[in-house]
């Protein structure tokens, strides 16, 4: 199983039920590098020209998978892919999961549209 997840510098993901940050740009790299990717319908709301975006309530079975909230502790991650905004937002849910659990391959820093700075952080196991 692949996770994307957007997280700011204290792994913060929500606050009160909505999420911390987006960046157009991050969204438009998922797109591009993922034909086909499942998600809650409250991220499809961000991915509405994407024909690959598929909802789902029950996400534990999907292989690709983008994730607004934390990684259920029973999940089997392969691949873990964080966008990681250089900002810290009030957050209430943020990622639990251990990241020494996984081998950090590669980061890489794009410009956002909202934010000059995101790193993108690919985690395999």
């Amino acid at each position: 199983m692949k996770v994307i997840i957007c997280v700011d510098q204290d792994n913060g993901i929500l606050f009160n039920h909505r999420r911390v940050s987006r960046d157009r740009r991050v969204i438009e790299q998922i797109e591009a590098e993922n034909e086909e990717i499942w998600m809650s319908s409250y991220s499809k709301k961000m991915f509405e020209n994407d024909e690959g975006a598929k909802i789902s309530e029950d996400l534990d079975d999907k292989p690709i998978v983008f994730l607004e909230e934390d990684i259920p502790k029973d999940w089997v991650i392969d691949e873990l892919i964080l966008y990681r905004f250089d900002e810290l937002y009030p957050s209430d849910i943020k990622l639990t999961f251990d990241l020494k659990k996984m081998v950090l391959k590669n980061v890489t820093t794009l410009e956002g549209y909202s934010h000059p700075r995101i790193d993108k952080e690919e985690y395999v196991r």
